[in-house]
């Protein structure tokens, strides 16, 4: 019997550290420096982003790039819906010196 402490929606509460661990674990290569850029693609139980899998990995990952079906329907590509995409380091990266003045509003 599972005698461990039940998550969000059944889910248990340590899937955030196996899915950090997986995670993490893709991009280290012993003895060697360096890193590596990972894509995580994931699908979602109608296409609900809340569903603990995608939700945890954003926490996890430093961003999303929410592709929506919706838009694909519609013919538009690539189909980014960007209000649920997020990037937790666009402050560092845009700005005076890396962007143009207006891309904020772009």
């Amino acid at each position: 019997r599972d005698t461990s402490v039940p998550g969000r929606r059944g889910y248990p509460g340590y899937m955030y550290t196996d899915l950090s661990t997986i995670y993490e674990r893709a991009g280290r290569v012993v003895g060697r420096n360096g890193s590596i850029t990972q894509l995580p693609i994931l699908t979602m139980p109608n296409d609900d982003i809340t569903h603990p899998i995608p939700d945890l990995t954003g926490y996890i990952t430093e961003g999303q790039i929410y592709l929506d079906r919706q838009l694909h329907t519609k013919g538009i590509f690539p189909p980014i819906n960007v209000l649920p995409s997020l990037s937790r380091l666009m402050k560092s990266a845009i700005g005076e010196g890396m962007t143009r003045s207006d891309h904020g509003a772009v």
